[in-house]
């Protein structure tokens, strides 16, 4: 069956409001698109039509072509009911769908650039890896050459699990798609290749509907920050020695904290698991526990108890952790703080200030340090 045929028999059903289900019985038929199991690609049973549609937006083609046969389906049993979901737009977003995939598939995808394309790049470029199935970017890169092309390479070389960016394009090569990409901007600079690929990363990552699958942000990268966030983070007042009036453990929470945690998140990424003694804790007569990002006091809880992980009381986090984890983790400490969104004076000064101007290694591998008035 010729690709462009089929093109141009769904765009004429799309182009025309045809509420005939005999006539898109005929052009699925004409086309091989008729699935009659169409059964075995639901996923609820009995067959649920209106649950099954909302699952058009990331369809591949077998599926869509599933979704039309199911309507048509229904249309035998229930005469109407598909000239009615097609007057109501239920029908449409579905053709479209297959015609946005069969043209993807007519593309010519090509594996690398002419020796005339690389003299008008003329220096480094940007580029974005979009996945066909939804058009949403999931890598951002830059580079010269034919560098854009080197990640499905890689893939065919590469079998490691881990790795998010390779396992994205094997999901799509296993759907019948291929990666598509954007060059972004080129003639550029190292420099300017570098800040232009970390803007475009940290401007993604802060958006909910990208996921990018890119390990590191970028060269010289800042995180994206609401004005309100810069303004908490770049005009913070810096915690001086002689602010300190209590003995604080100062926990390091930079690969932890994301955006828009809510306080219950937030609460149980700094309560725990920790690798301190409980007889450390009670020594340092310990009062406040800082959870600290890049430097910042983004919390302050006053524990009520202290445990170890094996004594699993009101621990943390125990929806996410497996038989292993507890394992691993049982004899480590965390905290209780009972009403931990209830600040009393002495936290909500301590909260959103930096600590900047004190003498806590920051760079050091343990997330965890000490401060204390004696010792400043």
């Amino acid at each position: 069956m010729n690709l462009n045929y089929k093109i141009s028999q769904f765009q004429k059903l799309n182009g025309e409001d045809i509420f005939s289900a005999d006539y898109f019985y005929n052009v699925l038929e004409k086309c091989n698109a008729l699935k009659t199991d169409y059964h075995e690609y639901m996923t609820t049973a009995p067959i649920n039509c209106d649950e099954e549609l909302i699952r058009i937006s990331t369809a591949d083609y077998d599926l869509c072509c599933a979704l039309l046969t199911m309507l048509l389906r229904e249309d035998h049993f229930n005469s109407g009911s598909f000239a009615r979901r097609q007057k109501c737009g239920q029908v449409k977003p579905i053709i479209e769908r297959i015609i946005r995939l069969l043209l993807q598939k007519s593309e010519n995808h090509i594996s690398g650039f002419s020796e005339k394309t690389l003299d008008s790049l003329n220096g480094f470029y940007v580029y974005a890896l979009v996945d066909p199935r939804d058009d949403k970017i999931f890598y951002i890169g830059k580079g010269t050459g034919n560098r854009v092309f080197s990640h499905e390479l890689e893939n065919e070389k590469n079998c490691k699990p881990e790795n998010k960016k390779l396992q994205k394009i094997r999901e799509i090569k296993d759907c019948g798609f291929s990666v598509k990409r954007l060059i972004v901007n080129w003639g550029l600079s190292e420099s300017e290749a570098f800040s232009a690929e970390a803007t475009l990363i940290n401007l993604l990552k802060f958006m909910p509907d990208f996921q990018l699958t890119n390990e590191v942000s970028g060269h010289h990268v800042h995180e994206c920050l609401t004005t309100e966030e810069f303004e908490i983070l770049y005009g913070a007042i810096p915690l001086e020695r002689e602010d300190v009036k209590h003995s604080i453990l100062v926990i390091k929470i930079n690969k932890l904290y994301r955006k828009g945690m809510s306080e219950a998140e937030l609460y149980d990424v700094v309560r725990g698991y920790w690798a301190a003694s409980l007889k450390s804790i009670k020594n340092r007569k310990v009062e406040y526990v800082f959870g600290v990002h890049n430097g910042l006091i983004v919390a302050v809880y006053k524990p009520d108890e202290w445990h170890y992980g094996y004594e699993n009381i009101d621990a943390p986090q125990t929806e996410l952790l497996k038989p292993a984890d507890y394992e691993r983790l049982k004899n480590r400490i965390y905290f209780v703080c009972k009403n931990y969104t209830v600040l009393d004076e002495y936290a909500k000064f301590y909260r959103y200030k930096t600590i900047a101007n004190l003498k806590v290694n920051q760079s050091a591998q343990n997330p965890i340090t000490y401060l204390s008035p004696e010792t400043l």
